[in-house]
């Protein structure tokens, strides 16, 4: 028998092309350690990971730049709909402080003074309007009693709910005719002036 030579074989598979396989010559486990075929699956598995990689990158870009967009445009919502509630509560201030005039009996000096200042009122927590305004009149009573005190204004309350008519210190008393203004010198109620 002779020997047939590599030459001969690859002559007769190019004549045979088309009919003629690898697999039909060599097991599927022999073609898959042959190191040429080796070397192209490795390389198109390379290739194929990359791609999905590349693919799945994209992706995630993408849904990462879209979920920012919508994180954005969910926190200026959220910031519109709390200055609108804000702006709703502020307009519930003024009805609150006509009932709170009356309820807490304000004198004229006060409410004249509160309502000076009515303004710089702006809810924290819309939900809490009634409850922070209390604390805020509560605060500007204060403030004014330490102003009107500063300035020599004397609120007294009276018999028509605490309103005050005069206000002021009001006119000084005077002494009766003859008798000293001064205690000090008045013998009678000074035991250290001496009457000869």
């Amino acid at each position: 028998m002779e020997k047939v030579t590599i030459d001969e074989v690859r002559d007769l598979i190019k004549a045979e092309s088309g009919r003629i396989k690898p697999s039909d010559l060599f097991g599927a486990e022999v073609l898959a350690e042959d190191p040429s075929v080796k070397g192209l699956i490795e390389t198109e598995t390379r290739r194929a990971v990359a791609g999905e990689y590349a693919h799945r990158k994209r992706g995630e870009e993408g849904f990462d730049k879209t979920k920012g967009e919508l994180e954005k445009q969910l926190n200026d919502l959220k910031a519109e709909a709390n200055t609108l509630r804000i702006a709703t509560a502020t307009g519930k201030v003024r009805p609150l402080y006509d009932t709170q005039k009356t309820a807490r009996k304000l004198t004229e000096k006060q409410a004249t003074f509160i309502e000076g200042r009515l303004e710089k009122f702006k809810p924290i927590k819309p939900e809490d309007v009634e409850k922070e305004f209390n604390f805020y009149l509560d605060s500007e009573i204060d403030e004014y009693g330490k102003i009107a005190k500063l300035m020599g204004i004397e609120e007294k309350a009276s018999g028509n709910g605490g309103q005050d008519k005069g206000g002021g210190t009001g006119p000084e008393e005077k002494p009766a005719a003859g008798a000293p203004e001064n205690k000090y010198i008045d013998p009678a109620k000074n035991p250290f002036i001496r009457i000869a």
